[in-house]
């Protein structure tokens, strides 16, 4: 209960929503109850009234004040089943909104060091199908059991008045409907529905795996062997579902049962008590009828805490993320961002994992503000995770990585991010129009900044083409436009953002001649007063800096000065 325990705490933000949910509910189920209740005694009282007494007179009865009654009932328990609905569910989408929110912010600091060990099928599928799960912690549980346990107490002091026999009976019998009965069936039901929470993952996990994989599957005619596997965890799923079915059927018969055993007891005790004179004939039929409408009050329990399992399940599964410890941590007081930005490497070392070894051993280089370098290498030598310690999306294992003569360690990440623009292969495009993957980089950047950084970028003729201009729809991940083109956005963002150090992981790979020739001579013409720091396992693109490195098995060595 942990899980769920630390999820209530995020709800404090909308308890005025989730309290007028409850107030609601109960107003509409006390409402219903009272209802079927004085309906029972107001027939019975009309029925008796009709009757003709032994001297030839009739019964006087005020059939308008309980008429009204009912009708008033019937409105407020219609009105207030609306307004439940829809406080609830407003309550409900507010907590999840929150919830999503709060998730996101927990991911920031994890990226890219820890999200990169995950599987984005498995990420999504906690971003969503389990945020998703946990409206059931209000809906289906917290609000039925607050109304069951307010419920119960007005129903058991209300017949008390009447039959106080008939009244312990029920309560007593409500009490095992609403906690020893739900207590049960999540025991019988929790590997299911946590088991329904870990096939769903894994489902959509290999879901994304297929749609992702499609063009390369129907390629290899390997799409029938991969959507067999998926019919299979298909079938698995359904099968625990229909065993967590069957369970939920057997908890509502049982919860039934309960309901037709306190009838039948009802009836004999009211009946007793009405020979013996203790209650009158209307009477009788009030405590009978209200014994049938308590059993509301705890109908949806047993079915809530079966499936209890799922949603604690679920909560677990996000927290696990949320409580990951970053790559980086942060400093206690960071320092103010430096006016020079001179970079050194001095003795780094670094490994992904105990398991592994080293990506990098004993790194130690000098970049000065201005500097342009390369380093090529071999796919997997280590290139990229030397950029990536430069930006500090990691910190090395031994050895630091300096700025301006301080440790990067000492600035806050998120301001020192801005010192750095990237460009590489796999600059990601938003499924957004241009004018919008552009305005990441620098959101209140001016019509002029923006034509100016299509022009620089060789935009100019292309957006001219298009119907739209700039308001052009690009498509998931820039698949409306050529990969030259998503490449020439990509570099128009970097000269909206205008940093000073100018991180290039392969920026031309993929791209024709003509293109890569287009790119590097933008790249020229804006990087000749910044710091460059190219990596590539290609020969191109040299001519943009003054060094070249070779990076190889963890290694660096100058090539050339």
């Amino acid at each position: 209960m942990k899980d769920l325990q630390f999820f209530l705490r995020l709800f404090k933000p909308y308890s005025g929503w989730l309290a007028g949910g409850i107030l609601l509910a109960l107003l509409t189920a006390l409402a219903a109850i009272a209802l079927l209740t004085l309906s029972g005694w107001f027939i019975s009282a009309s029925a008796i009234a009709g009757l003709i007494a032994i001297d030839g007179n009739t019964l006087a009865f005020n059939f308008m004040l309980p008429a009204a009654q009912i009708r008033a009932l019937a409105i407020t328990r219609t009105l207030g089943r609306y307004g439940e609905r829809v406080v609830t569910h407003e309550a409900t989408f507010r907590v999840l909104a929150g919830i999503r929110s709060w998730f996101f912010q927990q991911l920031i600091p994890l990226v890219p060091g820890r999200l990169s060990a995950m599987r984005s099928g498995d990420l999504l599928s906690r971003m969503t199908a389990d945020i998703d799960a946990l409206d059931a912690l209000y809906l289906r549980l917290l609000a039925p059991a607050a109304v069951a346990a307010v419920g119960i107490i007005f129903v058991s002091i209300f017949l008390a008045f009447y039959a106080p026999a008939v009244s312990l009976v029920n309560a007593l019998m409500l009490v095992i409907a609403s906690v020893w009965t739900p207590w049960i069936f999540n025991r019988l039901g929790r590997g299911g529905a946590e088991e329904i929470v870990i096939l769903a993952a894994n489902f959509r996990i290999r879901q994304l795996d297929l749609i992702q994989g499609l063009a390369d599957l129907i390629a290899n005619r390997a799409y029938g062997r991969f959507s067999g596997f998926l019919g299979q965890f298909s079938d698995l799923m359904i099968n625990v579902q229909r065993q967590n079915n069957r369970l939920s059927a057997v908890s509502s018969a049982f919860t039934l049962l309960l309901s037709q055993l306190t009838l039948l007891i009802a009836l004999v005790l009211a009946a007793l008590a009405f020979n013996e004179g203790q209650l009158s004939g209307p009477d009788a039929a009030l405590v009978v009828f209200c014994v049938i409408a308590a059993f509301e009050l705890v109908m949806p329990l047993p079915q809530a805490m079966q499936m209890l399992g799922k949603t604690q399940k679920a909560a677990r599964r996000i927290r696990q993320v949320s409580e990951m410890p970053p790559a980086v941590a942060k400093p206690d007081r960071p320092l103010t961002l430096p006016t020079r930005y001179d970079l050194q490497l001095d003795g780094v070392s670094f490994s992904y994992s105990e398991q592994q070894g080293r990506v990098l051993d004993n790194i130690s280089l000098a970049i000065p503000q201005g500097g342009k370098i390369a380093i090529v290498g071999p796919s997997g030598s280590g290139k990229t995770s030397l950029l990536q310690l430069i930006m500090r999306y990691y910190d090395p294992e031994q050895g630091s990585v300096l700025m301006a003569g301080q440790n990067i360690a000492q600035f806050d990440a998120d301001e020192m991010i801005s010192c750095f623009g990237v460009l590489s292969q796999r600059s990601q495009l938003f499924a957004a129009t241009i004018k919008e993957n552009l305005l990441l980089a620098k959101p209140d950047a001016t019509a002029a900044e923006l034509n100016a950084a299509v022009k620089a970028a060789g935009l100019e003729n292309f957006i001219a083409y298009l119907p739209e201009g700039l308001e052009t729809w690009v498509g998931e991940s820039g698949v409306k436009v050529s990969g030259g083109e998503a490449r020439r956005i990509a570099l128009a963002r970097l000269y909206l953002k205008n940093a000073p150090i100018l991180i290039l992981d392969e920026p031309t790979e993929g791209l024709d001649s003509d293109t890569e020739r287009d790119v590097f001579k933008a790249l020229a013409d804006f990087a000749s007063d910044k710091t460059v720091i190219m990596v590539t396992h290609r020969g191109a693109g040299l001519g943009l800096v003054d060094v070249v490195y070779r990076m190889g098995q963890g290694c660096l060595v100058l090539i050339n000065n």
